[in-house]
């Protein structure tokens, strides 16, 4: 007698659904928080493989964690009511990925700054480094002195902290990135501020040079991020 396959396809899913009735759900939600943060192919796959694991992938503890390094901030072409669904899963979930890049649009091409802060507080608290660089930059560019001297001493931070310095430089690149794929449309940026008064002992600051330099005056610092990061966008 030959045996149907898809009865045995049957009887393996089943076997795998009860495997995981008996572990803790919290612990297989743990296992497939790490698969998400690590391949967003993966845990579609997962999800694809049985009801149990789909449904747990679901929680929004692993939509927090996934990977969104394959997901273009951009789409080039129209994306699935499904993609736009799981993207607005993973704001909902405050994906500290998602968080950044939605408070970069709303900052850079919306100009809705409430949305920006909001977002960039819920990815700064989250651990994206990142985030706390655009922090800066929205400070910086905030028009308000008493902000501007804040943006100062929180990049002067960042400066000064060495997991944070050797990161700072990442930063700044993926935000570049990110620009050079967006229309900017805030005002403000037409108009760089300048952080540092003291022209007589800091001169350099007329004319910073293309490549980061390292610096002590941390005004100093705030015109040299300035400079690196202004001119690199598509204005609208």
């Amino acid at each position: 007698m030959t045996r149907n396959p898809k009865n045995k396809k049957i009887r393996n899913t089943k076997a795998v659904s009860s495997m995981f009735d008996s572990i803790p759900h919290e612990l297989v939600s743990e296992v497939l928080s790490r698969v998400a943060s690590s391949s967003i192919k993966d845990i579609f796959n997962a999800k694809l493989s049985c009801k149990m694991l789909n449904e747990i992938a679901e929680d929004m503890y692993v939509y927090q964690r996934v990977s969104l390094d394959d997901v273009p901030i951009i789409p080039w072409k129209p994306i699935s009511q499904e993609q736009v669904t799981f993207l607005n899963t993973c704001l909902q979930s405050e994906n500290p990925e998602s968080l950044y890049r939605q408070a970069v649009l709303d900052y850079f091409n919306r100009t809705n700054l409430e949305s920006t802060c909001m977002h960039l507080q819920k990815a700064v608290k989250n651990g994206h480094t990142g985030a706390l660089y655009v922090t800066c930059i929205v400070l910086l560019f905030s028009g308000n002195e008493e902000l501007k001297q804040q943006g100062i001493k929180l990049l002067g931070n960042m400066k000064k902290t060495n997991g944070l310095k050797r990161r700072l430089r990442i930063c700044r690149n993926n935000l570049n990135s990110i620009l050079k794929m967006i229309w900017v449309k805030n005002p403000v940026l037409l108009e760089p501020p300048v952080c540092c008064t003291s022209r007589d002992q800091h001169h350099r600051k007329r004319r910073w040079s293309e490549v980061e330099e390292d610096v002590t005056c941390e005004a100093c610092v705030a015109d040299q991020e300035i400079n690196l990061l202004s001119g690199r966008y598509n204005f609208d």
